[in-house]
């Protein structure tokens, strides 16, 4: 989430009337609020909402408020339209009681579906998975996903993502990728910090948790999906063969995995205790002295990425699968945010063959470069009169003509709109579906998405995981 102080609405044309209609939801979203800053959660609230969890697991429910200027929009997913096809990571940058009070706050404008407890992995639902939740910073994500957030601070992650954290949202992710037949792979199960801005405006501050700590190995292993599989054994004693082009995924060794970080709070930085982390970082060219590479929307003058732990421009992450472009020596490199981007992998320990089931897409001929997006939304001629068109603008980057990388999945652009339910507007809760059809691609720190028009798929481009 970080911080609290930076989540703010994120749905456009949020409706701020029906106020007075709202007031019995907002009372009893206060008393909610007021339990939860007086009550440490021992026991599970009086609360008649019965929580979305697997059988055994401690799981209560708090409902975060609904209201003219609440934190998520009703809905009825997935009949309704809206899928559910993603599961969102975050961590709260609060304590677990304090993130459930801000929740219960009907002008705070963000929840998420749950909370996990640092101490002892308690759950606590806050928000139906069958409504929508504003929990991702993008609408466009929230209307196709269930957040979860994580009590903890990411730059002390080591010290808050406890055993019982791990192991009891592995149980609740297990439990909903079954219930709404969501792959668990790292296409589809994301941190916050790979989901980007809607917005171009947004782009260089989107968030960036669960951060370099959040064991993203250890996760899947939980989940019965380990991110290695069966491909051979960091341990190798010479990197395999890697044909270009073709797809690796980023495996570092989490524990051995200590690279540089530093966190800078007004202009002044110091360096984090060196611990595992997800981390791989990229550089312009294949020597350890060469920049990190930026990105146009944190560092808008070109100025090279950082190692401060909030400078996603130079850092892939662990599970994270892209197309390679070359070697050179113990250096491989990959198309990354419409560069050439360069990581040292000596024996092959950091990228192994394999990805994701999908089409290696690139810019369609007679195309010098194409834009990407941050939300898959119609065309405005889709929206009928009572329902204004949102707008969908181009974020600061271009994909190069020769480019290559990996499509996760093709959309239709489609919207929900939504207003809050004690008001009488037209068309209220629909789906707008148009004729433009967008691929989600894995394309640097986050995923993205290319007009469906602007690219083509490479002879032979569908590779299964080997």
């Amino acid at each position: 989430m970080p911080s609290s102080a930076r989540v703010v609405h994120d749905r456009p044309g949020r409706s701020r009337s029906g106020a007075a209609r709202g007031r019995i939801r907002r009372a009893c979203a206060v008393v909610a609020a007021i339990a939860v800053s007086a009550l440490p959660l021992v026991f599970a609230p009086t609360n008649p909402g019965v929580p979305e969890c697997p059988t055994g697991l401690a799981c209560h429910f708090v409902p975060a408020a609904y209201a003219a200027d609440g934190n998520y929009d009703t809905a009825d997913r997935p009949h309704d339209g809206n899928d559910i096809r993603y599961i969102v990571i975050h961590d709260t940058e609060e304590t677990y009681d304090r993130t459930l009070g801000l929740f219960a706050n009907p002008r705070k404008g963000a929840a998420a579906h749950y909370v996990v407890r640092s101490s002892d992995g308690d759950v606590t639902q806050a928000v139906r998975t069958e409504d929508i939740a504003y929990h991702a910073g993008n609408y466009w994500y929230n209307t196709h996903s269930i957040g979860i957030e994580h009590e903890g601070v990411l730059v002390d992650g080591a010290r808050w993502y406890t055993d019982a954290m791990y192991e009891s949202s592995a149980r609740l992710v297990r439990y909903l990728a079954a219930r709404y037949h969501i792959p668990l792979d790292r296409e589809h199960i994301l941190g916050h910090e790979e989901v980007p801005s809607a917005t171009p405006k947004g782009a260089g501050t989107a968030h960036y948790d669960p951060g370099p700590y959040w064991d993203w190995d250890r996760f899947f292993a939980l989940l019965g999906e380990p991110l290695r599989g069966d491909r051979p054994s960091p341990a190798s004693a010479a990197a395999p063969p890697v044909p270009v082009p073709s797809v690796l995924t980023l495996v570092p060794p989490f524990d051995a995995n200590a690279q540089p970080l530093r966190q800078c709070v007004r202009a002044r930085c110091t360096d984090l205790p060196a611990q595992g982390s997800n981390v791989v970082y990229l550089r312009t060219a294949p020597a350890a002295d060469a920049p990190l590479i930026g990105d146009p929307a944190v560092h808008p003058d070109g100025s090279p990425g950082t190692t401060e732990v909030s400078d996603w421009s130079a850092k892939a992450v662990a599970g994270q699968s892209f197309v390679t472009a070359g070697r050179s020596g113990e250096w491989t490199a990959i198309w990354f945010g419409g560069r050439l981007a360069w990581f040292r992998d000596p024996g092959g320990r950091l990228g192994v063959p394999g990805g994701w089931l999908g089409p290696m897409l690139t810019p369609r001929p007679g195309r010098t470069s194409i834009p990407v997006y941050g939300a898959a939304y119609p065309e405005a001629a889709a929206y009928p009169g009572t329902i204004p068109a949102t707008d969908l603008a181009p974020l600061p980057y271009r994909i190069p003509a020769g480019q290559v990388y990996l499509g996760v999945a093709e959309n239709p652009g489609a919207y929900y709109f939504a207003r809050f339910d004690g008001t009488d507007t037209p068309d209220n809760h629909s789906v707008v579906t148009g004729q433009r059809r967008f691929w989600a691609i894995s394309f640097n720190h986050r995923r993205v998405f290319v007009d469906a028009r602007d690219v083509q798929a490479l002879p032979g481009g569908r590779f299964a995981p080997d």
